[in-house]
């Protein structure tokens, strides 16, 4: 018995000892990646997804949009390997790509590389020149070198190449510009193995040459159509592209090599500034709880694929969803890394966990257009050019100091030679976005402010809600937006990406007890305390109280100037339409119903970014016609049912007295209509000031959307929202009040005989 126990005492000792080991094998064969459960990588529509099929037929296979993706996942260890052309792999982990290495072993099959042309080019007989242009610098020996200079030495420097003295012909050339060594940036100048080839070609073909840049996604519809003449681009020959287009002869061929995850680095005992704040659950362990996300974000297709069985709830700002998350209205929302930080300066009850829910690529959006090509063009040229000189790095580190945040972005030297673009962006996302001192401030408007005064633009900033910078640009309501949006292939549909400007980890953000992070406990102020704070950060600091300023004075315009055109409108189709006539009424008809049918907001929608979607109108002055059609709507039905209730034998009486249809109306039907008219007229003016805190959704800075600016800095939660509702209230008195005047001037009851006799003579002694 005694023997039994200790050999079981020793095995479960064993077991112990190598169960870290057992657990965590690490992937050093294309054996151990040919099994059930094991995940690989590959490209969408890239020739490694049937090589994979079948030379790893019991690996499950995972796919992505671009190569990065899939070399981040390795790396989180979200999936075993990822299969991809293995120079590729090598330049990736040459350039300090971490958490991952390269297996020893290839996969059998090779990757055929060549360049694919338009089945449309208007250059005749361009397969067979390119083809006898292939063949002549293969048997002369220039394409073994150039690639043993790109491709084998990764060299980066361009050679001279003579460009056509007389050029006939005008060549152009798709290029994804995003990979070395075959397609990249140095400065703002493409380099690399596809570039060059493509320089020789046109001087071999007597043509000048033009280069277009295009994710992948876009590239081959892009000489489908006939926009470019020439594929450069790395492209692999699949048997699909060769259903789509025709390709070149091969240029070379490629092994594929596989992506897996290294091995950890050893433990220095060093601690990262600020660790102690991060939570130290997963973010799987969020599961089944309550999520929020912003109206307008991808984040909830994030939370439906990591999370699948979490409820989501909707929200506008992000200081609405620290409030719900400290209220316990949600368990969790998600955050870029730059968010993150500064909400967990800011909300002390709030945390983030360590390990990120996805690793991010922004871009700069663009409308899908030949300006918006042009414009997505420079910018690709201008990050480059950013991230080589280290200019970007200064930025983010810049508006990453909390000293920095009463900063506006310097917009100096902006001289709007070459026109003024408008600029979309959130203006409620510190450090990336925000309003500091009344000026817009954060990373990505200074990142614009320095395009426009690198390219000679002027530049209009406008603050919109994220759900509306898709449809803005969409419309041409702006020219460029940068607001942290996340590159996703279901927004590409849209707009166009510009190269990504900075990639960021996806953080999930919640309270420190969920986290498992102790709470931070403060000497709570006393009620008047918190009250004085609160007013301080509200309105005094960085003189706030002039966003309130700015947001009354566009609130009182949008319902001055739509009570008066929407009263005047509403009166018109009344004439139109008392006496009868039947088309008019047929048409007033179908306009109050349509008007009343629709929720404002969705009518406000449809006009500026449909109806008016390409002609540049303000959007105050969309939001003044939908609420003068609104209102009008409704003066329209207060007359009609002011005017019903007045006696139709007055009509017969003044008839008989000899006074015209007009002068019936005006003198003695419309006067008594009137009184009964007011208090629902007043009732409908309040409903209007209050119907205006929607024009936020077009980008029109009003109360409403200054309160959620300056929420979005100070993350009070209630104080800014109290003080827009006394605001509110006190231009609804305001109105109402000057409403209660006309009421009592025009009712009877409240005139005195004089004012009632005023004008009539009543001494007639005839």
């Amino acid at each position: 018995m005694k023997k039994r126990t200790f050999m079981a005492l020793l095995i479960l000792l064993l077991c112990l000892l190598f169960l870290p080991v057992m657990g965590e094998a690490e992937i050093s064969s294309l054996e151990q990646l040919n099994a059930p459960g094991m995940k690989v990588g590959v490209s969408q529509g890239s020739a490694a997804e049937n090589t994979v099929r079948a030379e790893l037929p019991k690996a499950e296979i995972v796919y992505f949009t671009d190569n990065h993706g899939g070399f981040l996942a390795v790396g989180q260890g979200k999936i075993d390997g990822f299969v991809y052309e293995l120079n590729q792999l090598q330049v990736a982990v040459k350039e300090g790509l971490s958490g991952a290495r390269i297996l020893d072993e290839t996969l059998q099959e090779t990757v055929k590389i060549a360049a694919g042309l338009s089945p449309v080019s208007a250059i005749p007989e361009l397969q067979q020149k390119i083809n006898q242009f292939i063949a002549e610098i293969r048997a002369n020996g220039i394409l073994d070198e150039m690639f043993t200079r790109w491709i084998v030495n990764f060299e980066t420097d361009m050679p001279e190449i003579p460009a056509a003295a007389d050029p006939t012909i005008h060549l152009t050339v798709g290029t994804s510009g995003i990979v070395r060594p075959y397609s990249f940036y140095v400065g703002a100048e493409l380099s690399g193995f596809d570039i060059e080839l493509a320089r020789r070609f046109a001087a071999w073909l007597g043509a000048d040459v033009q280069f277009k840049v295009y994710d992948y996604g876009a590239i081959i519809p892009a000489a489908v159509s006939g926009d470019i003449d020439v594929i450069m681009a790395n492209l692999n020959v699949t048997k699909e592209r060769l259903e789509t287009i025709p390709f070149s002869d091969i240029l070379f061929e490629e092994k594929m090599g596989v992506l897996v995850a290294a091995e950890p680095e050893a433990e220095t005992g060093t601690q990262t500034p600020g660790e102690a704040v991060y939570g130290t659950q997963k973010p799987s362990d969020f599961n089944g709880r309550r999520g929020g996300v912003i109206t307008g974000s991808f984040h909830d297709s994030v939370i439906g694929q990591e999370l699948p069985d979490a409820s989501i709830s909707q929200y506008a700002t992000y200081s609405d969803m620290v409030e719900a998350l400290k209220t316990n209205k949600i368990d969790f929302f998600l955050a870029s890394t730059e968010l993150a930080a500064h909400l967990m300066e800011a909300e002390k009850e709030v945390t983030a966990l360590r390990e990120p829910v996805r690793i991010l690529d922004i871009g700069a959006m663009f409308a899908k257009s030949e300006r918006g090509d042009m414009l997505k063009a420079q910018m690709d040229e201008f990050i480059t050019r950013l991230k080589a000189d280290g200019t970007l790095e200064e930025i983010y580190r810049f508006w990453s100091d909390p000293a920095n945040d009463s900063t506006p972005v310097d917009k100096s030297g902006l001289t709007g030679e070459n026109g003024t673009l408008h600029f979309a962006t959130s203006g409620t996302k510190v450090p990336i976005s925000f309003i500091a001192n009344g000026e817009i401030a954060g990373t990505d408007p200074d990142i614009a402010v320095r395009f426009c005064r690198e390219y000679g633009y002027g530049i209009d900033v406008i603050t919109v809600e994220t759900a509306g910078l898709i449809p803005g640009l969409v419309t041409g309501m702006y020219d460029f937006s940068l607001s942290d949006m996340v590159i996703t292939e279901e927004r590409k549909e849209s707009v166009n990406f510009s190269i990504p400007y900075h990639g960021t980890e996806l953080l999930m953000m919640t309270r420190r007890e969920e986290a498992g992070t102790a709470a931070v406990k403060e000497d709570a102020p006393g009620f008047f305390e918190q009250i004085r704070q609160s007013f301080n950060k509200t309105f005094i600091r960085e003189n706030r109280w002039k966003l309130f300023a700015q947001g009354i004075g566009v609130t009182v315009l949008i319902t001055f100037l739509s009570i008066v055109f929407g009263t005047a409108l509403g009166f018109l189709i009344f004439m139109l339409c008392r006496n009868g006539n039947a088309a008019a009424n047929g048409i007033a008809r179908v306009y109050t119903r349509l008007v009343q049918g629709l929720p404002v907001v969705v009518l406000l929608m449809v006009l500026y970014y449909i109806i008016f979607g390409r002609l540049s109108i303000s959007g105050i002055t969309v939001s003044v016609l939908c609420f003068t059609m609104t209102f009008s709507s409704s003066v329209f039905g207060l007359l009609k049912m002011g005017v019903g209730m007045i006696d139709p034998g007055q009509y017969e009486a003044a008839y008989a007295l000899g006074h015209a249809n007009r002068h019936t109306f005006f003198r003695i039907i419309f006067p008594q209509a009137i009184p009964h008219v007011l208090p629902a007229y007043r009732g409908d003016i309040v409903a209007l000031i209050k119907a205006t805190s929607i024009v936020g959704y077009i980008a029109v800075q009003d109360l409403t959307k200054m309160g959620d600016i300056v929420r979005s800095r100070t993350y009070e939660a209630f104080f800014p929202l109290i003080a827009i509702s006394v605001i509110y209230f006190v231009l609804e008195e305001l109105f109402s009040f000057l409403v209660r005047r006309i009421e009592v001037l025009v009712n009877p009851r409240t005139r005195t005989r004089e004012q009632i006799l005023k004008g009539l003579e009543t001494d007639d002694k005839d």
